[in-house]
């Protein structure tokens, strides 16, 4: 919530963080909370593209009623120690071990991921991001199962 004064501009930050390519558009609506008025509305126009992936990992189908643990490795790259953000584009399917790892100047690290049965009962391209703190992917992975 913040306070609009007359003549005057208002910088207002959003953060966008797709987990799919393509175009959108989001309608975006500032109300006077107090009045419950739209004072002022902006399209936001979006377009977003698929990261180089780094490498795919090929997961058999299979017939499972409980969920299904994979990892997967990842390097920090860097010659300092970072902290990685980790994120997919079907969080329905896949959950992380841990969402933020800390990872050592050049250590790899196994990337404990928790796959649905649902995920594992029919073909499915996921996509794992693995994100700096400002959300920026540093790297991306593929899970191609089936």
């Amino acid at each position: 919530e913040f306070m609009l004064l007359p003549s005057t501009i208002q910088e207002v930050k959003l953060l966008y963080e797709p987990t799919d390519t393509g175009t959108k558009n989001y309608m975006i609506n500032v109300v006077d909370t107090k009045n419950r008025v739209v004072v002022e509305r902006w399209v936001v126009h979006t377009n977003a593209n698929l990261p180089v992936v780094s490498k795919t990992y090929e997961i058999p189908t299979g017939t499972t009623v409980s969920p299904t643990n994979k990892n997967i490795s990842f390097t920090n790259p860097y010659n300092t120690s970072k902290t990685f953000r980790l994120k997919c584009n079907k969080p329905e399917l896949v959950k992380f071990r841990e969402e933020e790892l800390v990872v050592a100047s050049k250590e790899s690290v196994n990337i404990g991921l928790i796959l649905s049965p649902l995920a594992m009962s029919h073909p499915n391209y996921i996509l794992v991001f693995v994100n700096d703190v400002q959300q920026k992917c540093e790297e991306c992975f593929a899970l191609r199962i089936g």
